[in-house]
């Protein structure tokens, strides 16, 4: 009953996804527009330069997850899910990437990409939340179209695991795209 109340969530939480960019705001909207749209969220924020970030916390796909706007010259150009759930277990982390994915792939045609900096797990299912823990693999997952640059990816540095989803305008994507031509 659990896990159908669970999958019962993740189905609404990325339906909402479906006539927006992410979630209910649109690339290019404003701050005042996710104001307008989450009424009811205490939002905290955070300035940087030209760049201004809204986040707060909430549930999506039934994990608990930070969730942040930035908005960049004041046009929203990035989304992105920061999930926090704890596990006893580090295979419980991947089996949220998992789990998140199995609903992305329904929607976007998602490309998977493992990379190994040590190949002593790879293979062995039973310790890749180990491998992800150590740092010995990162994995991800992108989709892009015209409009919108997907990224899931879950990864680890030592003591921890790191799942991230970011969905990008592809006009900020672009512009970072030329910023790194101008490096050659």
């Amino acid at each position: 009953m659990k896990k159908a109340l669970i999958g019962i969530l993740v189905m609404f939480s990325l339906q909402s996804f479906a006539q927006n960019d992410f979630r209910k705001m649109n690339w290019g909207d404003t701050p005042t527009q996710l104001k307008t749209n989450y009424p009811d969220v205490n939002w905290e924020s955070e300035t940087d330069g030209s760049t201004i970030f809204y986040y707060t916390d909430d549930y999506v796909g039934g994990l608990a997850a930070k969730i942040f706007y930035y908005f960049i010259d004041n046009k929203l150009q990035i989304g992105a899910y920061y999930f926090e759930e704890v596990h006893s277990a580090n295979n419980l982390y991947y089996e949220d990437f998992v789990s998140i994915s199995t609903f992305l792939n329904k929607k976007y045609d998602m490309e998977m990409n493992e990379n190994w900096n040590d190949t002593s797990w790879k293979g062995d299912d039973d310790n890749i939340g180990f491998a992800l823990a150590m740092g010995h693999v990162e994995i991800n997952e992108s989709y892009e179209d015209q409009e919108t640059s997907v990224i899931h990816s879950i990864s680890g540095d030592g003591p921890g695991i790191e799942h991230l989803l970011r969905y990008a305008s592809m006009e900020y994507v672009n512009s970072i795209r030329e910023e790194s031509l101008d490096d050659f």
